[in-house]
């Protein structure tokens, strides 16, 4: 096993050291910058050495990698500790090594800044059996046909295409791998003070469209009230909606889950005798009980909802399928009445109302069920959020993306935090991940 107490340099993105902290600290959440080395090795046929991760490794076990990775140990230049690393991994110690690009790696577990370099050598090559399970070259028809197929680790897949793709002139440098992306509504796609979606966020979508990458939206909202999404129409691949509980893509139905009769009866009920708002959402219609404007006023004047003059009534709508209910009621009290109907789950991403649904609808399982249909691996799709319904989704795609104006609980379980729907937050995120 690695040596969890090691000790590793903390840097600034520059690469000047700011600090120290052990292999543990820095693999286990903190995203704590510190250097690491990669070596990519290149044979006079054009092929590629790739290492196998041994099975006890913390991170990435088992999968193929770069040639030689490794940590710049505190009190070692880059330059040191790249020649001690291909030295302990790859028994090489006569090569020279020429610098690529130098950039900051973020995963759910660390934030790591590389130093990249490469090297093309003939010579042999002798793997360490107590570091690597194994190595050996690859042709590029090999690495292209291995992508997206979870053999190799996706650091390796993104470093390869970003520092060798368009010299090498393969396919796949010029259409990389395809990202699913995933976006929530309100807060995230379109502002909530201007209710529009921004002119950067348009035109960040349309570029990475243009990429080959897919384009779906992921809300809570029913497909009734999706109103607001006119300038991006054209560029939107399929719909989670209703938290994860309604899942199409034209007209093709990929998942619908609904609530059961007991528990839309519990809760229908509660509302009347309590006279709280409620919107319940069928699978057809949607119907709304507003016994003091709340819902009109929040729906309407502060999220611009269109369409709730076209709900129909109660008892029309409660012959359908439920798939979700909305109560307008503080938080305090949502405890009380989840505990009434534990065969469902809850999702507030407003502190004057709720999401109800089904357990196992949620906006995470919408994202893998849609990936399982399209047949995408969850590990290239990228999830956008800024509410507490966006948590699911955030975790269970491979790539989870907070706006600068989430929750902050949300925020903590994100891989990354981009600026604000009103700052660029979709570009921003978009250009940081190369995508566009």
């Amino acid at each position: 096993m690695d040596n969890q107490q090691e000790i590793f340099p903390i840097v600034n993105e520059e690469g000047a050291v700011i600090g120290s902290a052990t292999r543990c600290e820095c693999h286990s959440g903190s995203k704590l910058l510190h250097p690491v080395v990669h070596l990519h090795v290149f044979n006079s046929k054009g092929e590629i050495y790739l290492q196998r991760r041994p099975d006890w490794k913390d991170i990435q076990p088992g999968k193929w990698d770069t040639a030689v990775g490794g940590h710049v140990d505190f009190g070692e230049t880059p330059g040191e500790a790249l020649r001690r690393e291909v030295c302990e991994e790859l028994g090489i110690t006569d090569f020279t090594p020429e610098f690529i690009d130098k950039y900051v790696f973020e995963s759910k577990r660390e934030k790591e800044l590389v130093y990249v370099h490469r090297t093309i050598y003939d010579g042999e090559i002798k793997p360490s059996a107590e570091e690597l399970n194994g190595g050996r070259f690859w042709t590029i028809h090999e690495i292209r046909e291995a992508m997206g197929k979870d053999v190799l680790t996706p650091n390796f897949e993104s470093e390869f295409r970003r520092c060798f793709g368009k010299e090498l002139g393969i396919k796949y440098a010029q259409e990389p791998v395809r990202t699913a992306l995933f976006f929530d509504i309100d807060g995230t796609l379109v502002s909530f003070k201007t209710h529009e979606i921004p002119a950067s966020t348009i035109f960040a979508l349309t570029q990475a469209k243009a990429n080959g990458h897919k384009v779906f939206i992921s809300t809570g909202r029913p497909p009734l009230i999706i109103t607001n999404l006119g300038a991006i129409e054209h560029l939107i691949d399929g719909f989670v909606t209703i938290n994860g509980a309604l899942c199409f893509v034209g007209n093709e139905i990929i998942r619908c889950k609904d609530i059961s009769k007991e528990a839309v009866m519990t809760v229908t009920k509660d509302a009347q005798e309590k006279n709280y708002g409620l919107i319940v959402v069928g699978e057809k219609d949607v119907a709304v009980l507003d016994p003091h404007g709340e819902v009109d006023r929040i729906f309407r004047g502060e999220i611009a909802v269109e369409n709730l003059d076209l709900a129909k009534p109660l008892d029309v709508v409660l012959q359908q399928r439920i798939l979700q209910l909305t109560p307008f009621f503080p938080e305090e009290y949502e405890g009380d009445l989840m505990e009434r109907i534990p065969s469902c789950t809850s999702g507030r991403w407003h502190p004057a109302f709720t999401d109800i649904t089904a357990k196992g609808a949620d906006k995470g399982e919408g994202i893998l069920a849609m990936a399982a249909h399209l047949g995408l691996n969850p590990q290239y799709t990228m999830a956008f959020g800024d509410g507490g319904n966006d948590i699911s989704m955030i975790k269970a795609a491979g790539i989870g993306i907070a706006m600068g104006n989430a929750l902050e609980s949300l925020k903590r379980e994100a891989d990354y935090i981009t600026t604000t729907v009103d700052d660029d937050g979709v570009l921003n995120a978009l250009r940081h991940f190369s995508l566009i």
